[in-house]
């Protein structure tokens, strides 16, 4: 099991430097080297001004993928949990599936104001670790293709639970119950056994 400190660092790390602001700027940078390349073949006197002008381009790309960072720390990591529970809603849906414990989750870290405020004040690794799961959860499904149905089916229910939890319980609460279960279950990272048959032959190791 990857910690989730680890996996945060991870992600996030992905996200500004992989994301559509990270990726944005990079097209920028490369459109703005090409014109500079150009403007010096065509013409000595451009070379400075090209150049000056690909500096001021590449100190705005970088202000871009700060403010991302800013944003995505802000409410102890709020914006980046958002988004990666996004991505991996996205992974699940292009495999034609479709779950409404899940969408209501995602639903509520977007636009449920109470989950904002209480984030501004404190960290929950219940919420973490449910959006952790799904991660990996989605990306084993994403794998194994149209077959990838099967195991998220398989696989889901202790994470169905989580969120039922979070949904019920006040945060605070919730934090008692899910951390520990939810650490086992991330312990033993969803296998393809669609059918279940290798459980009742070796039992639950």
């Amino acid at each position: 099991m990857v910690s989730p400190d680890i996996w945060l660092r991870r992600q996030l790390w992905q996200q500004l430097w992989r994301g559509p602001a990270a990726v944005s700027a990079y097209k920028s940078i490369a459109i703005q080297l090409g014109c500079t390349a150009l403007s010096s073949a065509v013409s000595r006197d451009l070379q400075s001004p090209s150049l000056y002008i690909l500096l001021i381009n590449v100190l705005i790309c970088v202000l871009i993928i700060l403010v991302d960072q800013t944003d995505s720390y802000r409410n102890h990591r709020l914006g980046f949990l958002r988004l990666s529970v996004a991505k991996s809603r996205s992974r699940i849906e292009a495999l034609g599936i479709k779950s409404e414990q899940v969408d209501r989750f995602v639903d509520a870290l977007w636009f449920n104001p109470e989950i904002e405020f209480r984030f501004r004040n404190t960290r929950f690794r219940s919420v973490e670790l449910t959006i952790e799961a799904l991660d990996l959860l989605s990306r084993t499904d994403a794998r194994y293709g149209r077959r990838g149905r099967k195991v998220f089916v398989v696989n889901l229910e202790p994470i169905v639970s989580a969120i039922r939890l979070i949904e019920c319980l006040p945060l605070e609460e919730a934090e008692e119950v899910l951390v520990e279960p939810l650490t086992r279950w991330l312990e033993h990272p969803p296998k393809f056994d669609p059918e279940g048959w290798a459980l009742p032959l070796f039992g639950e190791l």
